[in-house]
């Protein structure tokens, strides 16, 4: 099976690629001898690959010892492309509140255990704060506790919450929350409005409000805030316009997710 033009099909992560890639160009069962002839690797190396794929479960075998794509792959494809899907849809989105706001707007993707920052849109003059600011994706960083988005994670996620239990909220700024029982009645708050507010706590002179984007059965998938800074920031109003923004964003991806998708090409191996 030939590689992308350009890769070296002889790294570690080249056959791992050509094993998935020969399974799925198999579309059915294949055999061990019928992989190692497609991958064109000796066999025992093609045999550990595939044991080792079988247990992160990218690759699974029948009754018959054959193999076929694993369940891993089905729901890496399915945040992938839900990914792309979130980001075309909430594009225009984050454009609009940047155009009626003039600050920093944003949105993300949630994972299990990470947040990835899909598209901002902010003018000139908040280039500069955008480059300085540190934007963390890691859910259980100290940071979590501290940010709009982590906050509202927290909120939605009672075993999330349950991990940090044990750690005292730990401030990232002189305003930050120390006491545990306050940081508690702060997330009710977040769930009793569904925004998320944090003044200063994560950076001194900004503030942030953000709020979460749903699926169509109603998951949380991302998150929607503004960063912009303190005193010029209305949380009254943001809290107005964030939950109306992020329901078009869910409705338009129910759309987009309904819609019919062509076919995946297929290339000759």
């Amino acid at each position: 099976m030939e590689g992308m033009p350009g890769m070296d099909d002889r790294t570690v992560t080249g056959r791992v690629v050509a094993v998935l890639d020969a399974v799925a160009g198999y579309g059915g069962p294949v055999s061990l001898a019928e992989l190692t002839r497609a991958v064109g690797v000796p066999k025992p190396t093609v045999r550990r690959i595939a044991a080792d794929l079988v247990a992160r479960r990218m690759l699974r075998r029948g009754p018959d010892g054959r193999y076929l794509l694993g369940p891993h792959l089905l729901d890496l494809g399915r945040r992938a492309a839900l990914q792309q899907d979130l980001l075309t849809v909430a594009t225009p989105h984050v454009q609009d509140l940047f155009a009626r706001t003039g600050e920093i707007a944003w949105v993300c993707q949630v994972g299990d255990d990470s947040i990835t920052f899909l598209t901002m849109a902010f003018g000139a003059d908040r280039a500069p704060d955008v480059r300085r600011g540190e934007w963390a994706n890691d859910l259980r960083s100290a940071a979590t506790q501290t940010s709009a988005v982590g906050r509202m994670l927290l909120a939605e996620r009672p075993e999330l919450l349950e991990s940090l239990r044990g750690r005292p909220p730990a401030p990232q700024t002189p305003r930050g929350t120390t006491s545990w029982p306050r940081f508690l009645d702060e997330l009710d708050a977040v769930r009793d409005t569904a925004i998320a507010v944090e003044h200063e706590q994560c950076h001194l002179g900004f503030s942030c409000l953000a709020t979460g984007v749903r699926d169509p059965e109603g998951g949380l998938i991302g998150a929607l805030g503004v960063t912009g800074r303190t005193g010029r920031l209305s949380t009254r109003r943001m809290a107005r316009l964030l939950p109306t923004a992020a329901e078009a964003i869910a409705r338009d991806t129910g759309m987009l997710l309904a819609s019919p998708r062509p076919p995946a090409e297929r290339h000759p191996s």
